[in-house]
């Protein structure tokens, strides 16, 4: 997920958490309040997720990289002696 939709997550969050707090009767707060729980629940895992994205790819990069690197850093094969 992109960084503003784990921002739009989070204001679900505050919205529901503001409608707690205007809530006459309890079960509706406490419903406003569980809601908040799963939406700020949900932002985290994106957080997480987005986090694992990144790193995978940096580390996809490298490796390309390396490989390459390698590729052309071995010496050829007709290039290597035969043996006696």
């Amino acid at each position: 997920m992109s960084t503003p939709q784990i921002e739009s997550l989070r204001n679900a969050a505050a919205n529901e958490r503001a409608a707690a707090e205007g809530a006459l009767l309890p079960r509706v707060r406490e419903r406003h309040l569980r809601a908040a729980e799963a939406w700020d629940a949900m932002a985290e895992h994106a957080e997480v997720a987005e986090e694992r994205s990144k790193t995978n790819a940096e580390g996809y990069v490298k490796y390309a990289y390396q490989r390459e690197r390698s590729e052309h850093s071995r010496p050829s094969p007709a290039s290597d002696p035969e043996p006696t």
